[in-house]
């Protein structure tokens, strides 16, 4: 199983991982062809991923001061990736 298999399967774990990473996220996001964009100087913990063909856009709060998301965040994660076809 390669490390991007195993990132989608830790991802879409029932139930919902307290440990996904922050990190992990934006290799799956890479891995789906998203570029990721800080929003500008204000953005504070805001992220934005976009697809540049076909500008879907997934904004999402940086954890901070760890590395690991919420559940609510990885719930939306999953909900984005699936409404796009790529789960």
């Amino acid at each position: 199983m390669s490390r991007i298999d195993t990132l989608l399967n830790k991802l879409c774990g029932k139930p919902t991982p307290a440990n996904f990473r922050f990190s992990e996220l934006r290799k799956v996001m890479s891995y789906f062809g998203y570029l990721e964009s800080n929003k500008g100087a204000t953005s504070g913990s805001r992220v934005k991923f976009y697809h540049p063909k076909t500008k879907a856009v997934l904004l999402i709060h940086k954890p901070h001061p760890g590395d690991e998301m919420v559940k609510a965040a990885v719930d939306s994660v999953v909900r984005f990736l699936k409404e796009h076809g790529h789960i």
